[in-house]
């Protein structure tokens, strides 16, 4: 009985190994060669909420400041209005014409300017009674009524500087 069991389990491994038997025959066919197609990226978008400055938008999503406004066609960057939608992307083509790699350029005001500079809206002020270094941001409430005594074009820059963000419950 005993043989009969390993005689039966030789059998079934032996044509299970041989499952290939005889082998086939060579042919001439190139096997199929599976190609991937890219993916067109899907665009993303951003809609403007209140207080957004395209500076902001750049900085949360990443993309250069530059490329936002070329690739939306922004005649002015600082014409943004809460609901519109900003295409979100440095890999697209504008009018046929593929975006050129922004290149770094040096940002003003590191330390603060005495007049802002083109597109820096960040004032920085120094507060009455004690003389803290606040900076408001163009979306702050009182920043209509204060006046500057410095300006930043980043709010970083003013945060590396040592000045602190005003809030209607105090500095940040």
């Amino acid at each position: 009985m005993k043989r009969a069991i390993f005689f039966l389990i030789i059998v079934t491994w032996l044509l299970t190994a041989c499952n290939d038997w005889p082998p086939s025959p060579p042919t001439n066919e190139t096997p199929a060669v599976q190609i991937e197609t890219p993916v067109a990226p899907t665009p993303r978008y951003y809609e403007v909420q209140p207080g957004d400055t395209l500076w902001a938008i750049a900085k949360k999503t990443g993309v250069d400041v530059d490329a936002l406004a070329i690739v939306n066609e922004l005649k002015d960057p600082d014409e943004l209005h809460p609901g519109d939608k900003l295409l979100i992307s440095d890999k697209v083509t504008v009018s046929g014409k593929i975006l050129p790699t922004p290149t770094p350029t040096p940002i003003p005001c590191l330390h603060g300017c005495v007049q802002p500079p083109t597109g820096c809206k960040i004032k920085g002020y120094a507060a009455r009674l004690d003389g803290m270094k606040l900076y408001v941001l163009p979306g702050d409430e009182i920043y209509a009524a204060q006046r500057a005594d410095t300006w930043f074009c980043r709010e970083q820059d003013a945060r590396n500087d040592g000045w602190l963000h005003w809030t209607p419950t105090g500095p940040e």
